[in-house]
């Protein structure tokens, strides 16, 4: 089964090595597969700023941005944990 993380009106889904985003007013899905998966989390005021999409370089382009607090950050990071390591074996090959 899938792994999900619900924040506001998105759903991440993992699956495989697939990240999918779907939002709930928004019929389209984005879907980035591990091998070009970046993820970026700045900090903010309140909480933080995290962009998940494609990288090129050091850069994400096109991606989603969410804003977290600290706790949604921390369950943010354990659901993204496989795939992060999932892109980071592939990269070593």
């Amino acid at each position: 089964m899938a792994a999900e993380f619900e924040l506001g009106d998105y759903i991440l889904v993992q699956d495989g090595n697939i990240l999918e985003v779907f939002h709930r007013t928004l019929s389209s899905v984005r879907r980035f597969h591990v091998a070009f998966l970046g993820v970026y989390a700045k900090p903010r005021r309140n909480g933080f700023k995290v962009m998940i999409g494609p990288r090129s370089d050091d850069r994400i382009i096109n991606g989603v941005t969410l804003d977290m607090n600290p706790e949604e950050l921390e369950r943010f990071q354990e659901f993204m944990a496989p795939l992060i390591a999932a892109r980071d074996r592939r990269a070593s090959l």
